[in-house]
């Protein structure tokens, strides 16, 4: 029988590493293990002694602290809370003073903007006032040269009128004497003198001046004429000789050269004017002559006496201021 081979035993299994402990401990290797486990019993009990030294420090120091035991964490938690919480209110605190200051930005913006209108306004109102003051300094110079030109004026206006006066005064002494003179000269004629303002008027019948249906002057006519020119050679006036005519209608015969009362009145006055003229004592540019056939009567045209005081011719006598 073979000899058997003895088995060798088993390696003891490490240690966990930190603990120093064994986990199995063989039975041939006890006085090793009982050296081992002293050893790690010792650094375990050192171990401790240091955690427990630690504490006995800490807690000594929160005592020192006098904030005991955990409080010293709790009281700095609870400070930093409170901190905190005063840090927010003066956030908030300063967010509110924040937003009161951009309103009271934005209404002091408000506030210049309507400085500013009311400042360019005032601008504007000083140019315009500096405008009516310079216009106003050219007024009152100009005033004073107007002023000098109106007295100029006014005394033009004021010899004028005296000389106007003078003038009137002259005009209706002449007037005075032309009408005393044309009486005179017409005293044996029937003819009538009048006046009208600044006018003289001489009316003549036309039958003292034209034959009936005639245009052609009669002697007496012609007399009657040459005496009213030697009275108007006294004057400086005008001379407008006017032809008037009854509403009946012309002859035959007559019609042929004077279709209406309208041709033969202002023929008439054309004689007149042109034996005014021819006598040389009335100068042309102060005679006239026009026809109003029968548009102006003096009386009705029902009655013979009516149409014998329509049928006339009229001299009249006007200044020269009054042309």
């Amino acid at each position: 029988m073979a000899e058997s081979t003895p088995t060798p035993s088993p390696a003891p299994a490490p240690l966990p590493k930190g603990t120093g402990l064994p986990v199995s401990v063989p039975a041939a290797g006890n006085s090793l293990a009982k050296s081992a486990a002293t050893g790690a019993a010792k650094t375990v009990a050192s171990s401790a002694a240091t955690v427990v030294a630690w504490k006995t420090a800490a807690l000594a120091t929160a005592a020192v602290l006098g904030l005991g035991g955990g409080g010293y964490y709790f009281n700095r938690d609870l400070k930093a809370r409170s901190q905190l919480t005063e840090a927010e209110q003066k956030a908030a605190a300063l967010e509110t003073r924040l937003k009161e200051s951009e309103q009271a930005g934005e209404s002091a913006r408000t506030q210049v903007d309507q400085l500013k209108g009311e400042a360019e306004k005032a601008k504007k109102a000083a140019l315009q006032l500096e405008q009516v003051q310079a216009e106003f300094a050219k007024f009152k110079d100009l005033s004073a040269s107007e002023k000098q030109v109106l007295e100029k004026k006014l005394a033009d206006q004021q010899v004028q009128m005296e000389k106007l006066q003078a003038a009137g005064a002259s005009a209706s002494q002449t007037d005075v004497k032309l009408e005393e003179s044309l009486k005179k000269e017409l005293a044996d004629k029937d003819v009538q003198i009048s006046r009208l303002k600044d006018q003289l008027k001489v009316t003549v019948a036309s039958e003292i001046l034209f034959p009936s249906g005639s245009a052609e002057l009669s002697p007496e006519g012609v007399d009657v004429l040459r005496k009213l020119a030697k009275a108007a050679n006294k004057t400086q006036d005008e001379v407008r000789v006017e032809g008037h005519t009854d509403t009946d209608p012309l002859a035959p015969v007559l019609a042929q050269y004077y279709p209406t009362n309208w041709e033969l009145s202002t023929a008439r006055a054309a004689v007149a004017v042109r034996t005014l003229e021819a006598s040389g004592m009335v100068p042309a540019d102060r005679l006239s002559a026009v026809g109003y056939g029968d548009s102006r009567p003096v009386a009705p045209n029902d009655t013979a006496e009516g149409k014998a005081k329509n049928r006339r011719v009229e001299i009249v006598f006007t200044p020269a201021k009054s042309r």
